[in-house]
């Protein structure tokens, strides 16, 4: 069976099947991240016959619009059953089954490129959200070696943002614009680039520390205040992946990552129009506090 190595948040993750691989192999954002050797510290293997599934209790059910899919996610028991399914005709695109503890899940076949990338992301979340390691649905930017991860819904203008930093303040980079790797490491909190980057391509496989937690909304004008630690707790909560969010076993690591998070870096809340002004506020006040 064909297998890669990708290098994600610090781990190594095997893919395995020949549909999986191809397509890994061929996708501009899997490039930086494979990794040449090494023992893998989690597997998900495509092409796999998957157990019966039982009835089990529906966590959640949502839209994939990329496709015009809908996808459920449920359990029984220690297992765990993700499936996608055509949104019209109801055929299957994938399925995922995940044991409670184990470093690894089993997908069934899967042609759809869409579907390949999404279910990955999922297997991922799901092996890493008890290790200290989550996606974030997230924009962030790098200055002076630090990372600021700019939280928002969708719509209310992380990219801007984030794209604004990059034209006005000196020395900052984009490191990825839709879901980047948050880590825990020695009780501090890191953020590495990912294969996924929403629909602006940036595929960067580096670490930096997090300097500071940010969430945007739409304002009339330009103003930047530092939250409470439950503001703070407020904030980050609702930019983890909201499915795992559903079910304890993934939800108490994750919670204990979001504590780990606002505990050793600022955060913030900026009300702001989309102009260079509102990046130089947020710069200046994250890069020139006394924390």
């Amino acid at each position: 069976m064909d297998r890669i190595l990708l290098s994600l948040g610090g781990r190594l993750l095997a893919v395995e099947g020949d549909s999986a691989v191809r397509f890994l192999h061929q996708y501009d954002g899997a490039r930086p991240f494979i990794a040449d050797s090494g023992e893998a510290e989690w597997t998900v293997r495509y092409d796999e016959d998957l157990p019966e599934k039982p009835h089990g209790d529906l966590l959640s059910e949502f839209t994939f619009s990329e496709i015009n899919s809908v996808c459920h996610f449920r359990y029984a028991g220690d297992d765990y059953f993700y499936e996608m399914y055509n949104q019209a005709d109801r055929k299957p695109l994938v399925a995922m089954h995940y044991r409670k503890g184990e470093n690894s899940v089993c997908a069934s076949q899967c042609d759809n490129t869409s579907a390949l990338r999404f279910s990955l992301w999922f297997a991922v979340g799901m092996l890493g959200a008890c290790s200290s390691f989550t996606f974030v649905h997230s924009s962030v930017v790098v200055h002076n070696g630090r990372a600021v991860l700019f939280l928002g819904e969708s719509g209310t203008g992380k990219s801007t943002h984030t794209r604004l930093w990059l034209n006005n303040i000196v020395d900052s980079h984009l490191l990825n614009d839709d879901s980047p790797i948050l880590t825990i490491e020695q009780g501090r909190p890191y953020v590495y680039g990912s294969p996924w980057s929403g629909k602006t391509p940036c595929y960067v496989a580096r670490r930096f520390p997090l300097k500071a937690v940010v969430r945007l909304s739409q304002a009339p004008q330009n103003t930047m205040s530092r939250l409470s630690i439950p503001q703070a707790f407020a904030a980050l909560h609702p930019s983890l992946p909201p499915v795992l969010m559903q079910d304890t076993h993934f939800a108490d690591s994750l919670l204990d990552m979001i504590s780990d998070t606002i505990s050793a870096v600022p955060s913030y809340h900026l009300a702001c129009l989309p102009d260079a002004d509102a990046a130089r506020l947020s710069r200046n006040t994250i890069f020139d506090a006394s924390i």
